[in-house]
């Protein structure tokens, strides 16, 4: 894999010899792979790596670029980490009003929503939020390919956008803003209407002819100050595209029970919210 494809920092006091010292935290997206070392006693990040996958991949090319990188990482491979985690981000949701909601009828609701989708292959997670009951589908093949790795360990497995949900719902200090949350395809969106306090979660791919009706629809009905999270900079077109919709933007920051050594001082923050924001 080209070396410009990856963005690293590390932390020279990392020794392979302490694995069992070392907290494994790894985000799967369609074009990217995500890992991040942290000292469990410290709770210090001291190892970051973001691996782009490039895009249109299929699940057989994304498992054999995975295991690309994994073989180029001897020490992932170890099985004896303090613990395992890992954040899967698929687009693979959809919200159903709790009246028409039925649990034995999971499976159905997102394959009407996506309908190539063979349910069979999905695992299943649920929240319940306001009136609506949100469903995400967690590709069973991709906890496989991970559980492979790390055979009798309990590997914590968890819906990035069902994180930031929680991470929203959890904390009255933002929820006077929309939050975006943007992979290289698609975007999330979050926020509360303040005519109603409703929560609303939404997601759309960037490549939609319907994107700037969905961002007006957050300048309508969300709030004035927006928090963006993500593959995005200042210099991207998407950022462009918010901007002329949503006018006080500002870029987010890591979830505030992150530690970071003096060596990874300016790294984009923004970009890595998704892998660290998990429970501890």
């Amino acid at each position: 894999m080209s070396a410009a494809n990856i963005f690293k920092v590390t932390d020279d006091r990392f020794s392979i010899e302490r694995i069992e010292d070392y907290d494994l935290l790894m985000e799967i997206q369609q074009t990217r792979f995500k890992f991040l070392l942290r000292e469990k006693n410290s709770k210090t990040v001291i190892w970051l790596e973001d691996h782009y996958l490039g895009s249109n991949n299929s699940p057989e090319v994304l498992e054999k670029k995975l295991k690309t990188v994994f073989a180029e990482h001897e020490f992932l491979k170890a099985n004896f980490w303090n613990s395992i985690s890992l954040t899967i981000d698929f687009p693979c949701f959809c919200s159903i009003p709790q009246d028409f909601y039925d649990s034995k009828l999971a499976n159905n609701y997102l394959k009407i929503q996506y309908p190539e989708l063979i349910p069979s292959e999905f695992e299943i997670v649920n929240f319940k939020l306001n009136e609506d009951y949100l469903l995400f589908g967690i590709p069973k093949r991709t906890i496989s390919f991970f559980q492979n790795y790390y055979p009798s360990r309990l590997i914590a497995y968890s819906n990035s956008l069902l994180n930031s949900l929680k991470y929203f719902h959890g904390h009255e200090r933002i929820q006077n803003k929309n939050l975006l949350i943007l992979n290289d395809e698609w975007l999330e969106a979050i926020y509360k209407e303040p005519k109603t306090g409703n929560i609303k979660t939404e997601k759309i791919t960037l490549k939609s002819k319907n994107l700037r009706v969905f961002l007006n629809e957050i300048e309508t009905q969300g709030q004035i100050k927006t928090l963006i999270f993500g593959e995005i900079t200042p210099f991207s077109s998407i950022f462009r595209i918010i901007r002329d919709k949503l006018k006080a933007l500002e870029f987010g920051g890591l979830p505030r029970n992150i530690k970071l050594s003096q060596y990874f001082s300016e790294i984009p923050e923004q970009r890595y919210f998704t892998l660290m924001n998990v429970d501890f």
